[in-house]
């Protein structure tokens, strides 16, 4: 994880993540690890998440300016317009962007863009002791759940592994 990241832009994949195991999560990381932004773009790709919904959990909606759009709107690789976009503002305003989409990954590398796993806010809140390690692992359990396609068996189970170590480490047993 980058040293106190002061700012993380949420990819749609990681969004609906959360969305669809425990919003709350991203709450807690605003107000304990760095502060959220989300794109209205992105907030507007996903079925059952509004502005307000982002906005009463302290994260911050954003639009994004017209030269970022048109920047976009050019064709880069695997990136769909809206990662290409969120790579655009992570990389103008110097965001870590948190995705576990791969394409974007691998873009924000070649640009320099800071980025982190969507699990990887969760280590974070443990190591920040704002959330449980076995809260963290109830909560990428679901996200297996409704993702297993690209949230395998295998990354949650690397995952406790991880989480388990910060908090035994943090709590000095």
């Amino acid at each position: 994880m980058p040293k106190k990241p002061k700012v993380l832009l949420m990819d749609a994949n990681v969004l609906i993540d959360y969305q669809k195991s425990d919003f709350y999560v991203l709450g807690l990381v605003n107000k304990h690890v760095a502060e959220v932004h989300v794109l209205t773009t992105i907030i507007k790709e996903i079925d059952g998440v509004e502005v307000v919904d982002c906005e009463r959990l302290g994260l911050k909606a954003i639009e994004s300016e017209l030269h970022q759009l048109t920047r976009a709107a050019s064709k880069r690789g695997q990136l769909s317009f809206r990662d290409h976009l969120c790579l655009i503002v992570a990389s103008d305003a110097s965001f870590v962007c948190v995705t576990n989409d791969k394409p974007l990954r691998s873009a924000c590398t070649v640009d320099g863009v800071s980025i982190l796993w969507g699990l990887e806010i969760m280590t974070a809140l443990v190591r920040a002791n704002a959330m449980r390690a076995t809260d963290a692992i109830q909560t990428a359990e679901k996200i297996h759940n409704s993702n297993p396609l690209h949230i395998a068996r295998k990354l949650v189970d690397r995952f406790a592994k991880i989480v388990n170590g910060v908090e035994k480490k943090r709590s000095g047993k």
